[in-house]
């Protein structure tokens, strides 16, 4: 039986939290920074998912999140300020995993820092209370 669209978007609320802090904590005991770009990457990944299971809007398994937030978007427009910037973090969880080439430097992973920070923050605003983590 699968579980309501509600609940599954907290869980993913909730798992987007953890991968949320495991990027900070990465970020203040200099964690390879490949591994804290992958976790920020996830935790936007995860909080899109989590709006559109709050609206029952369909997706399939993807890491991208240029597909995700399009996808939000009609839903969630006010998403649109990260249009420019999230999809750059795909590779975040795709090239970068399995590819030196991609590996960010401090200034790229701080921007994403800050950016999947405020990215956070309007989420958790548009979430029910009930799909909170």
């Amino acid at each position: 039986m699968r579980r309501s669209s509600l609940d599954f978007a907290r869980t993913l609320a909730r798992k987007a939290d953890n991968d949320w802090r495991a990027a900070s904590v990465g970020l203040e005991h200099d964690v390879p920074l490949d591994t804290v770009c992958f976790h920020l990457q996830q935790t936007a990944e995860k909080l899109i998912k989590a709006l559109l299971e709050c609206r029952s809007v369909e997706y399939r398994f993807t890491h991208d999140l240029k597909e995700l937030l399009r996808l939000a978007l009609p839903e969630y427009p006010v998403l649109g300020e990260f249009r420019d910037s999230l999809p750059n973090y795909t590779d975040f969880a795709t090239a970068m995993r399995y590819e030196d080439s991609h590996d960010p430097d401090r200034e790229q992973a701080l921007e994403a820092f800050e950016t999947v920070k405020r990215f956070r923050t309007i989420v958790h605003s548009l979430l029910p209370p009930e799909a909170r983590p």
